[in-house]
């Protein structure tokens, strides 16, 4: 007995079968068929319908067909010295179980075990012929690649009988050809994935962050659920593909988080959150020298964070001292030494130096005022650039992360270029 392949019709990775259009071609002596040619004017062979002549009851037995033996009844070649020739024609569909691991970069190893039904080895002895898996005819497919066939010949023994039953295992390895699915799936997938890295060069005022971030991640499940419609309902591995998406899908996670955070740090001010000095050194100091980073017109060290406002009120100082420099407030001995006239202006000075007072009290409400609007100024302001330092960090890390899980993911596939 032996196969001649045609073609390979389709496999059913979610019903794990596999359709496959060949030709069974086998051959055996029936001594009852025998003939001296010169006797019938010179016929040499004839052919029979399956019904007349005896045939071996040769089944698959990894059928998945409903009818079980779906190939064509073809009428049999006999010849003069009884040999019989029996090509019966079919599309077989068997059980095939994938392996999903890699997909879509997966390699497949079907078989197709063809026995007798009720004949024992004693009685039947099934024989590979010489051309064994006969391939010289297969159509190629497009999405499978016909790598690998084989034929080996079992002997099985059961413990009900004794005798022994032979069985043929036809096997044939092929590889899935991945440039479908690399340019319909992985490729917009890599592409939305990367556009949650533009999303934290937004700036928050900008009211886009977030709701960016939520569309990309809704995209990414819709491909997640097409690879769970065509992937078969197993927990014995989770697909290449799939962990792909799931990456994808940590990856906006975590972007969406990051945002939130951002957009916290954005809006944050000095009635709602103090920046303790850690916080401060790590946010303002730290982060920003590690990643790059610096503060358009500002220097951001301890020192000078910690004496801002000690040089805002000396300042102040020095300018009320110049304005009170112009009118000294006489001494004692001066207002002794006056005479009737001057201690008649002594009230008018007083006045003035009341009115100097008052200003002086006013101008230090002000002052008080505009000092506390700049003190909650530059507090709005740290927290603003603490956001953008958060975002700079997300943008490093989520791309850290992309980058060396996609390489080990990618990495992980044996032969992968032979896929394309």
């Amino acid at each position: 007995m032996g196969v001649i392949l045609q073609q390979l019709i389709d496999v059913d990775e979610k019903n794990q079968v596999a359709d496959l259009n060949a030709y069974l071609r086998m051959e055996w002596v029936d001594y009852s068929v025998r003939w001296d040619p010169e006797e019938y004017e010179g016929i040499s062979d004839l052919r029979f319908r399956k019904e007349q002549l005896w045939t071996p009851d040769i089944l698959l037995y990894n059928s998945a067909d409903p009818q079980y033996d779906r190939s064509h009844a073809s009428n049999l070649v006999v010849y003069h010295n009884g040999l019989v020739n029996w090509m019966p024609p079919g599309v077989f569909r068997l059980t095939c179980q994938i392996n999903i691991v890699y997909f879509p970069f997966d390699v497949q190893k079907c078989w197709m075990k063809f026995g007798s039904w009720t004949f024992d080895g004693t009685k039947l002895d099934l024989q590979i012929d010489d051309n064994g898996f006969d391939i010289s005819s297969f159509m190629p497919n497009g999405e499978w690649r016909l790598e690998n066939t084989s034929v080996t010949r079992n002997i099985q023994f059961y413990e009900c009988c004794p005798e022994p039953y032979y069985d043929l295992v036809f096997t044939f390895t092929i590889r899935r050809l991945a440039l479908y699915y690399a340019f319909n799936l992985i490729l917009p997938c890599v592409l939305i994935t990367l556009l949650t890295l533009v999303g934290f060069t937004l700036p928050p005022d900008a009211g886009e962050k977030m709701s960016l971030q939520i569309t990309i991640m809704l995209s990414i499940c819709v491909f997640q659920n097409q690879i769970a419609e065509m992937s078969p309902p197993t927990s014995e591995a989770v697909p290449f593909l799939g962990l792909f998406f799931a990456m994808c899908m940590f990856t906006c996670a975590g972007s969406v988080v990051g945002t939130a955070l951002v957009l916290n740090f954005h809006n944050r001010n000095r009635r709602t959150h103090k920046m303790s000095r850690t916080m401060r050194l790590i946010m303002m100091n730290w982060l920003p020298w590690l990643m790059l980073m610096k503060r358009p017109g500002c220097i951001a060290t301890k020192r000078q964070l910690l004496r801002r406002k000690k040089q805002v009120k000396e300042r102040l100082d020095i300018c009320l001292a110049a304005l009170l420099e112009d009118v000294p407030a006489p001494d004692e001995d001066e207002v002794l030494s006056m005479d009737v006239e001057a201690v008649k202006t002594t009230p008018a000075l007083l006045a003035q130096l009341l009115v100097l007072q008052q200003i002086y009290k006013e101008l230090n409400v002000m002052n008080e005022k505009v000092e506390k609007a700049e003190i909650e100024k530059a507090s709005e302001d740290d927290w603003k650039f603490c956001a953008m330092v958060l975002d700079r960090l997300c943008l490093f890390i989520l791309s850290f992360f992309i980058t060396v899980t996609s390489v080990i993911l990618f990495g992980i596939v044996p032969d992968i270029a032979k896929s394309f």
